[in-house]
């Protein structure tokens, strides 16, 4: 077998007296690369062999060679996320920020494998946050994805926005992720009420995903209950269509505005007795929703809950007056 091959074996399977003895013998190409264009080093650092990778660099093994995703061998430490390996990188002069064919970085490949010691080590030696890869996505986006509070901390700016414009705050709810909600909201409130691209605030998603948790930690930070989106439909619009009773609580108990109608002119009276919600339709009664508005076609709820058959809503909506 070429010797070239068998000493990339070894450092590959953490061989470190073959590899010891290989190089104290010489007459190998320590830089020779596989068919997947990754060297010794780019396996060494792949699987977090300290010793093999620092006896490489020891013996000049290039330190920036990439393969043919462009990955170097500091992407393929990300993997394993071991700082010492990263570090002995750093200290022979690869660029920090270089990016692979997907346009990430190593501080994105370590957010992504949720190595949190290590990407806060790389932060710390200067990496780019600001970065984006092919898909558009920074730092910020990753950690926010996979619940990385520390990084989160660290790198949380109400100006980050991903290509959809979504705020890491968008993001974390949409997630469901409650701690870094908590950890957002604790550095920047500035995002509490932004709006991605679609309009759509943090609490008009978690109305939408009907996640009651988020809803009361948005409303308990002072999330606006009555922001609505261009099409005029406010978060109480989307609990009432999904039906939730618990988010329609406690958004009307945040004032939200009870007979808020949207560009088609539907409350969320309207809305809920279309769906056939009953215990919804109970609360807008509680909070004296007003039976007698129509929408653009000049229907009241009534009218929907009759057409549809809802024979519970109807008895509701005629024992509050409707007509």
């Amino acid at each position: 077998m070429d010797n070239n091959q068998t000493f990339l074996n070894a450092c590959r399977n953490g061989q470190k007296s073959i590899v010891q003895i290989f190089l104290k013998k010489g007459g190998i190409d320590i830089n020779k690369r596989d068919q997947e264009g990754n060297t010794a080093l780019y396996y060494a650092c792949q699987k977090g062999y300290r010793d093999i990778v620092a006896l490489l660099l020891d013996n000049d093994a290039d330190a920036s060679c990439i393969n043919n995703r462009s990955e170097s061998p500091l992407h393929a430490a990300a993997r394993s996320g071991n700082k010492e390996i990263l570090g002995k990188l750093l200290q022979k002069g690869v660029d920090i920020n270089v990016t692979d064919n997907e346009g990430r970085t190593p501080l994105i490949c370590l957010l992504d494998n949720k190595r949190t010691d290590a990407a806060l080590f790389l932060m710390d030696q200067g990496a780019d946050t600001e970065v984006a890869d092919a898909s558009g996505h920074k730092a910020i986006d990753y950690a926010t994805a996979h619940g990385l509070r520390e990084v989160v901390a660290r790198l949380s700016c109400g100006n980050d926005r991903d290509a959809r414009g979504n705020t890491p705050l968008h993001q974390a709810v949409y997630n469901g992720q409650g701690e870094i909600v908590r950890t957002l909201l604790l550095s920047d409130k500035s995002m509490l009420d932004s709006t991605n691209d679609g309009g759509e605030t943090p609490l008009i998603l978690a109305c939408m995903q009907g996640n009651l948790v988020m809803v009361n930690l948005l409303l308990g930070t002072g999330a606006d209950p009555g922001k609505a989106m261009l099409s005029g439909n406010a978060p109480i619009h989307y609990a009432a269509i999904s039906g939730n009773r618990f988010i329609g609580e406690a958004l009307l108990k945040a004032k939200a505005a009870v007979d808020a109608q949207n560009d088609n002119g539907e409350t969320p009276l309207i809305l809920a007795a279309k769906e056939g919600h009953n215990d919804f339709v109970s609360v807008l009664l509680e909070f004296h929703a007003n039976v007698s508005i129509s929408d653009n076609l000049q229907h009241t709820a009534l009218y929907y809950a009759g057409e549809r058959g809802f024979n519970e809503i109807v008895e509701k909506l005629l024992e509050n007056g409707a007509e």
